[in-house]
């Protein structure tokens, strides 16, 4: 019996055997509207109630789609939630296949892809997204997946390869923004098969025409989610976009987070990524490397500056440390990069290896420089939340703030251990080490962010205590509301509804079974819905520093 197909498999249960155990207390979603968006969205596709989310940012269908598939399951939304972090599970344990299958394709040996595709998998950005319903727990398997497919098209393993790229950069489009970057570098590199005739005409018109009626249907789909879910309509984003790329100091701020995205990359990944992003700008820019790995190199390079580039021109200033450096937005880079450094170390000779380490050196170095320069003082002074820097606060052991000189020497253990990962006795336990120091990451900001904030958003918005049922019909005054607990309680709620007049009872739906309404503390709760029908009664009062809110009941 061959053991590398047995070894391959134990590889992907091993990853899903350590994520279950970080999901199995998680039952409501904690970024809020993010994450009740995206399930607020799967429920509708589902066959279930629609919500209100006018206003917020639209959370698009595609991975929507994957969520509906928890609700066809259950109608408990705890178990909705926990499914769908399973499904994320799955998804993220394929990186760990996917990049094996990378590393192979860069002539890395058997044993030593198997190591680096190991470690990838078990990345703290992979795995802490992971945790929540949200599209970063797909997209980098999308993205790693798009990749191998376009490497593949140009090394003319078959038509069917082109048309799984063009259906992936199709995809990703439907699930986020930062999939019509992916859509745009996609539609480039068909440009350039069809000067280079790199394949035939008929394929590209296949692969153009997948691309195309992937992008429409994927319309069809967001257009039918927006009218359903945002019927006021969704937050612009693109307004910002095209003041910052048509001004100076437009774009002054926008290469500022730039840069600090990149920064937070090659930090978070300890410095790998960035022998990675040097690897692949090098193999872009020189001869003697097969086509396929240099176009595929060209096109991961393209997305990470255009998805680095156009999410730092559309995000406005929030007043936020994450305005300077973030991370999640290029997550879903994160892994084909490290593979790439990891590849670097496995192949490259030992002067080309110093090189490539000291260039990600250098660049950790002076991003770093270039992020604190540019923040200044609004480092210490802006908000900082602790949810935008899961790696950072780890590494620094800081709760409530960013340290960008701490972090950044972060890099050095992480590059002192490529240097001899390929060592027979020594990469191992050096690969040990890595996923070890990843898991202690994932470990402390389960404890001390995720499940912290997620008890305490419970206690807030739980209407548990109201005998909530899957029969009830509930209806949310949003008006005076605080948003973070109308839009945790319409995921809670089996059946929702549009807002509510709560001083004009007259216009209350009769199959309404529970209505939610703002609370005044400093007043009896019984006032806190004035025109209530004498066939409720108040069920439930909740005050916390999250908000107040009273819950009535239909007694008949």
């Amino acid at each position: 019996m061959p053991w590398w197909p047995v070894l391959f498999v134990a590889g992907w249960v091993l990853q899903l055997a350590v994520r279950l155990p970080f999901i199995a207390n998680h039952r409501v979603p904690i970024l809020i509207p993010d994450e009740s968006g995206y399930l607020l969205a799967g429920r509708l596709l589902a066959g279930g109630e629609s919500s209100d989310l006018s206003g917020r940012a639209l959370y698009q269908g595609g991975y929507p789609l994957l969520v509906s598939l928890a609700y066809h399951i259950s109608e408990n939304p705890a178990t909705v939630y926990q499914i769908v972090l399973a499904i994320n599970a799955l998804a993220g344990s394929s990186v760990f296949a996917l990049a094996y299958v990378a590393l192979r394709r860069l002539d890395v040996p058997p044993v030593r892809a198997y190591l680096v595709a190991m470690v990838t998998g078990f990345l703290p950005s992979v795995m802490y997204y992971g945790q929540f319903v949200l599209t970063d727990a797909i997209f980098p398997v999308i993205v790693l997946g798009w990749l191998l497919c376009v490497h593949s098209w140009i090394s003319r393993d078959g038509q069917d390869w082109g048309v799984a790229a063009a259906a992936l950069a199709a995809y990703s489009a439907s699930v986020h923004t930062r999939g019509m970057i992916i859509v745009v570098v996609h539609a480039g590199l068909l440009v350039a098969v069809l000067v280079r005739r790199w394949t035939t005409r008929r394929d590209l018109v296949i692969s153009t025409g997948v691309l195309a009626g992937g992008m429409g249907a994927g319309w069809l789909l967001n257009a039918w989610v927006r009218s359903e879910i945002y019927p006021g309509g969704a937050m612009p984003l693109g307004d910002w976009l095209f003041e910052r790329l048509t001004t100076l100091d437009g774009w002054g701020w926008t290469l500022g987070l730039v840069t600090g995205k990149v920064w937070y990359l090659i930090v978070s990944t300890w410095g790998i990524a960035g022998v990675g992003l040097v690897a692949a700008g090098v193999v872009a820019a020189r001869g003697g490397v097969p086509v396929a790995t240099r176009v595929t190199a060209c096109v991961a390079l393209a997305a990470t500056a255009g998805i680095a580039l156009a999410t730092s021109a559309a995000v406005p200033d929030e007043g936020t440390v994450a305005n300077f450096a973030y991370g999640r937005y290029l997550a879903c880079l994160a892994p084909v990069l490290f593979l790439a450094g990891g590849a670097v170390a496995m192949r490259a000779s030992r002067p080309l290896l110093l090189r490539a380490v000291g260039a990600a050196a250098a660049l950790a170095v002076v991003s770093g420089v270039i992020v604190r320069v540019y923040a200044g003082g609004r480092l210490s002074t802006d908000f900082f939340g602790v949810f935008d820097f899961p790696e950072m606060s780890v590494m620094t052991w800081s709760w409530n703030g960013l340290k960008v000189g701490w972090a950044t020497l972060a890099v050095l253990p992480g590059l002192a251990a490529l240097l001899f990962l390929k060592h027979r006795r020594v990469g191992p336990a050096l690969g040990a080490a890595i996923i070890a120091a990843n898991l202690i990451i994932v470990v402390a900001v389960s404890e001390r962010i995720i499940r912290y904030w997620g008890n305490r958003l419970q206690v807030a918005t739980s209407l548990a205590p109201a005998r909530l049922t899957a029969n009830d019909v509930v209806a949310i005054d949003y008006r005076d509301m605080p948003w973070r607990i109308w839009v945790s309680q319409a995921f809670q709620a089996h059946n929702h509804l549009v807002p509510i007049d709560r001083f004009n009872a007259a216009t209350l739906p009769s199959r309404v079974t529970l209505v939610v309404v703002p609370w005044r503390p400093d007043q009896p709760a019984r006032k806190s819905w004035p025109a209530a029908p004498r066939n409720f009664r108040l069920t439930q009062i909740n005050w916390t520093d999250t908000g107040a809110w009273a819950a009535w009941r239909r007694t008949r």
